[in-house]
């Protein structure tokens, strides 16, 4: 019988790498860039038979990215995975995999701000075109892939509005018109659920949040099933987008706990989401309430979780927002998300930069919202914080 995910992630394999002695509980840092050879005729064996536990040179792979690699596949069942120095180095890899000069790419209406930017700014100058998208309305996205897509990216929740994708409807029709679906499960993580198993193509995270989960280390990785994900390893080497054996290591380490953060991340944020809502004072968005739009999908596709991060809503001025996070002097303002501690970002000047006013105005990314990456803290503690420095909307509005 297959283990659940937080045994199979606490009991990452490692063994396979280590001969019969010294035997490392913990795999080792592999801190090397290079990897030596007999002579020629090892090296061509290399090259010809790639044997297991043979390396070459760090940009190829490594022990430390095999490890993880591993884990990460068979925790979102894939066949494969190729980690990366970054989550865009990920997203890159895959994109690139994919898509020619002449393809046309759909982007969900309030992807990663990140995403925008490679495929707006830098792939368009090779011939690739792009649309921006609400995925959960099937007549225009069945419209909208009329137009040959070669792929389609969205993400699992949604940042920072956190929108649910339907990702088994969604996958059905892209792979109707003949497209890919990429899906960027960065906000729910596996723990929540394996896009592939519901029909998507291609699964990107930023390992850097919770795969990591420390806020010190940065990655990410693509999983897929071959031939695919051998496709997207060859052009991760061609681009260079390899992670360093120490940052694979620091991941490989992260996931072991996973499953235990994540649960009690996802805990505090519905607890913290019902206590915002009841203190009257701003729009809280966040899947567990059942005023929002996702609210029955995600109840069914995360099996009764709604994930760790939230978003709030304050009236549309930068001092009001400047102000309620120096009320929150234990809460700090950090532009990533999915750390151990509860952090606080302003997606209109920091991820969604990228977008055009016109955009972050018409998606909802305005100057009042504020992301909430809820941690592992007391929720009394979370609580007490919050409502002593909302207090004053609350007053204002008296």
């Amino acid at each position: 019988m297959e283990k659940h995910l937080a045994t199979r992630a606490a009991r990452l394999d490692e063994t396979h790498l280590h001969g019969e002695a010294p035997r490392p509980e913990v795999t080792p840092i592999y801190q090397s860039s290079v990897y030596r050879f007999d002579d020629t005729c090892d090296v061509l064996e290399y090259y010809e038979a790639k044997p297991n536990g043979r390396y070459l040179y760090g940009r190829n792979g490594h022990p430390n990215s095999t490890v993880l690699e591993n884990a990460l596949a068979a925790l979102e069942n894939a066949s494969g995975a190729v980690s990366a120095a970054s989550g865009m180095g990920a997203i890159s890899a895959a994109v690139l995999s994919v898509c020619a000069a002449g393809d046309h790419v759909i982007l969900s209406q309030d992807i990663y701000g990140g995403t925008l930017v490679l495929l707006r700014t830098v792939l368009a100058r090779f011939g690739v075109s792009m649309s921006l998208l609400d995925l959960t309305d099937e007549p225009t996205l069945k419209r909208a892939l009329e137009r040959k897509t070669k792929l389609v990216i969205g993400e699992s929740i949604a940042n920072p509005l956190l929108t649910i994708l339907d990702i088994a409807k969604t996958a059905e029709i892209c792979h109707r018109f003949g497209a890919l679906l990429m899906i960027d499960n960065t906000f729910a993580t596996p723990a929540l659920i394996t896009p592939l198993s519901l029909g998507a193509d291609i699964v990107v995270h930023s390992t850097t949040k919770y795969m990591g989960g420390h806020s010190d280390v940065s990655g990410g990785v693509v999983c897929a099933n071959d031939p695919l994900i051998e496709e997207i390893r060859q052009t991760s080497v061609a681009i260079g987008t390899a992670q360093t054996p120490f940052d694979a290591w620091l991941v490989a380490r992260g996931v072991k706990t996973l499953s235990l953060r994540v649960e009690k991340q996802c805990e505090n944020a519905t607890k913290l989401a019902a206590f915002l809502v009841a203190l009257s004072c701003c729009e809280v968005i966040h899947p567990s309430l059942a005023t929002h739009p996702g609210h029955e999908l995600a109840k069914h596709q995360f099996h009764n979780r709604y994930g760790a991060m939230l978003s709030i809503r304050v009236p549309d001025d930068l001092v009001i927002v400047d102000e309620i996070m120096h009320r929150l002097p234990s809460i700090p303002f950090a532009p990533s998300l999915a750390g151990v501690t509860t952090t606080l970002s302003h997606p209109y000047t920091t991820s969604h930069r990228g977008f055009t006013e016109e955009e972050r105005s018409a998606f909802g990314i305005t100057r009042g919202l504020i992301r909430i990456s809820v941690g592992i803290e007391d929720i009394a503690d979370l609580t007490s914080e919050f409502a002593e420095a909302l207090a004053p909307l609350k007053r204002s509005e008296a």
